[in-house]
């Protein structure tokens, strides 16, 4: 079983290396959700200009979801005060949601057989949000036991999935674009330097040596003229880089 999770974390991260349009995201995260034993996957980041979801949840939901603004009181999608990098959810309780509308949400979900998941909050800028959200159709203890033996894991199949989308695919208005001065693999190695990773750890997830961390590191550092590491990871949440 480590074997054949430690076979499909590696094609997921040459998928996204090799990624270029939103499509190709897609793709990747919905073959690499199917063979961690999840149905669906669902990317949400919320910024300055809007909100825009890269999923393979059924349209009719997602369609649904935005046109009842479940999204602006979907619990998981809200920023809170103290970082929390997963949640995990059931949509059968409905009990516990605060409001009416909450309630109906989970009610609408579990219509469309959107029973339990977990969402993965990424690390983002002051004006952004972000979000990874795996699901299945059924509730099963083989889940909820891998879930909690591979949140590292999982965590960083989000984190990965968002850095790489974010260096490869516009998800604003034409407007907005901005020159982005960083490569996709220094914003993965910032994004996990903020979560209190070490050289050595982002070494071992990205598959690279030490010393090519440091080398993107010091490359990011550089292109955001910041004096110190932190300072490069203060910047780039600034920025909304991160």
């Amino acid at each position: 079983m480590k074997k054949y999770v430690e076979r499909t974390c590696s094609e997921f991260l040459e998928g996204l290396q090799i990624a270029v349009t939103e499509d190709d995201f897609k793709r990747v995260a919905e073959r690499t959700a199917h063979a961690l034993g999840f149905r669906w996957f669902a990317y949400f980041v919320r910024h300055a200009h809007g909100a825009h979801l890269i999923s393979c949840y059924p349209k009719k939901w997602t369609d649904h979801y935005f046109h009842e603004g479940y999204d602006r009181i979907d619990p998981v999608l809200q920023k809170p005060q103290v970082f929390t990098p997963m949640t995990v959810w059931d949509g059968r309780s409905a009990r516990s949601a605060k409001s009416p509308k909450q309630r109906r949400m989970f009610d609408d979900a579990l219509n469309f057989r959107i029973r339990t998941g977990l969402t993965l909050q990424i690390p983002t800028g002051q004006s952004q949000f972000a979000a990874f959200t795996l699901a299945v159709d059924d509730r099963s203890l083989g889940l909820d036991r891998f879930i909690e033996a591979s949140q590292d894991l999982l965590h960083m199949v989000g984190i990965n999935y968002h850095a790489h989308v974010r260096a490869k695919v516009d998800l604003t208005d034409v407007s907005s674009r901005k020159e982005i001065p960083l490569t996709h693999r220094e914003r993965q190695c910032l994004a996990w330097t903020s979560d209190g990773r070490t050289m050595q750890d982002i070494a071992d997830l990205l598959g690279v040596s030490p010393r090519g961390v440091k080398f993107h590191l010091d490359n990011a550092r550089r292109n955001l003229s910041a004096l110190t590491l932190p300072h490069a990871v203060a910047l780039a949440l600034r920025q909304g880089l991160l």
